[in-house]
């Protein structure tokens, strides 16, 4: 009777190989979740919400202007 030996080479496609594709998708997003539970961020945001609110009216002045209708002149 022969015993089967598995390397880790012979394990492409198998699930014990798509688990370290599995946690270093994970590690990202529970970065970001600890980021969002326990940081600062909300703060921060605060001290720049005059630039945010002066770049949003720009963008919706930019727009206005884009697409407001131009007259057709008779030629």
């Amino acid at each position: 009777m022969q015993a089967e030996i598995t390397f880790s080479e012979n394990t492409i496609g198998t699930k014990v190989a798509d688990r370290t594709k599995i946690f270093q998708t994970i590690n990202p997003i529970k970065g970001l979740q600890q980021f969002i539970e326990e940081g600062d961020w909300d703060e921060r945001l605060l001290g720049y919400e005059k630039y945010i609110n002066r770049f949003s009216w720009a963008i919706i002045i930019v727009s206005v202007i884009y697409l407001a209708p131009i007259p057709s002149v008779p030629v």
